[in-house]
């Protein structure tokens, strides 16, 4: 059974010269994970909108989208609020209470549901998502890797039959990234959630995926199994095989066999093929005398008096006329250590 079928669906923005949308046809089976790829501004996002119609944007609409065989336009306000779930790009977005526990009751209080219903699917979640261990913290506690996964968890408890993501983890640090699209995979698997997802963490994502759709300019280009599409993308010289996972863009210099999508995967293919990978010249660090644009040393920051150091000793050089990139798990003090050395907070020490 079709869990959504998108047929000849075109979509304009008012006042736009172009469409966003130009005749999308795609059809999503029950339980599938489907991830939707491409540039930044083709349409992905519309796409994804237009398959809740509450978020919906405004504008000029051609084509038909049916939900479970019967038309999403007659889909009532209760019905899609429980059986399309849709976790947006900026985390803070969705979050409307104070208390963890508060987030994830919200949305069934608002469809009504006994008090002893709420009670059970609450503790059900907690444990699914094993957030109990902040399950009575207050909301700004949270880092932006759990507000997120509390924003999907609180969507989850209404038991939704398809669950939409609009690129999820872009805000998110690799590691809670990482864990948040475990979790989804999760869902798919053992709840039999459909899926559709835009995300550009292809690596992590197009392994999870039963078929990949790639957009460009508005159009579907391409609708398939990700070890096909890298071959297809590759074939028609588009600029959207550079996003593709590296076992998939290594494969395409010598292709044999099946097409590798995951590391392990590619680890088989080389030794399979009996490729000669090469090694990647180590980076000694920066030559003795190195001029730096910036440096901190022995920096201690906190907010308040009374609360604990948010940097500790930091020791920071940037050199001059290259890029740094400063890595760290959400709450590590990535954005202080910045602020810091951009002068907008001065460390105490």
């Amino acid at each position: 059974m079709e869990t959504f079928r998108v047929s000849h669906l075109s979509f304009t923005y008012p006042q736009a010269c172009q469409p966003a949308l130009d005749d999308v046809s795609l059809s999503i089976e029950q339980g599938e994970f489907i991830t939707i790829c491409g540039r930044s501004g083709c349409g992905k996002s519309t796409l994804l909108r237009q398959l809740k119609p509450s978020l919906a944007p405004h504008g000029a609409r051609g084509g038909e989208i049916a939900f479970c065989g019967a038309p999403l336009s007659k889909l009532s306000a209760r019905d899609e609020a429980a059986r399309i779930g849709f976790v947006q790009q900026n985390v803070d977005n969705q979050i409307v209470t104070d208390k963890v526990w508060h987030e994830l009751a919200f949305g069934l209080e608002s469809l009504g549901l006994p008090n002893g219903v709420i009670r059970r699917r609450v503790a059900e979640i907690a444990s699914f998502f094993g957030i109990q261990d902040w399950f009575h913290k207050s909301v700004t506690e949270l880092s932006g890797g759990q507000r997120q996964l509390l924003n999907l968890a609180s969507i989850v408890a209404m038991q939704p039959e398809a669950l939409i993501l609009d690129e999820p983890t872009s805000q998110l640090d690799p590691i809670a990234a990482g864990d948040f699209l475990d979790t989804v995979r999760k869902i798919n698997l053992e709840l039999g959630v459909t899926v559709v997802m835009t995300e550009h963490r292809l690596e992590e994502v197009l392994p999870m995926s039963d078929r990949a759709a790639v957009l460009d300019a508005g159009r579907l280009l391409l609708c398939a199994a990700p070890r096909e599409i890298g071959a297809q993308l590759h074939t028609l010289g588009h600029e959207m095989f550079r996003s593709m996972p590296t076992p998939m863009r290594v494969y395409t210099a010598a292709p044999q066999g099946e097409c590798p999508v995951t590391v392990r995967e590619g680890r088989r293919y080389l030794a399979s093929a009996a490729l000669d990978a090469g090694r990647v010249p180590h980076d000694a660090g920066d030559a003795p005398g190195t001029p730096y644009a910036a440096e901190l040393r022995g920096v201690w920051f906190r907010f308040e008096k009374n609360e604990p150091d948010v940097l500790r000793g930091l020791d920071l050089a940037v050199p001059a006329a290259r890029v740094t990139a400063l890595v760290g798990a959400n709450g590590a003090g990535k954005t202080t250590a910045l602020s810091v050395l951009a002068g907008l907070y001065r460390p105490y020490r």
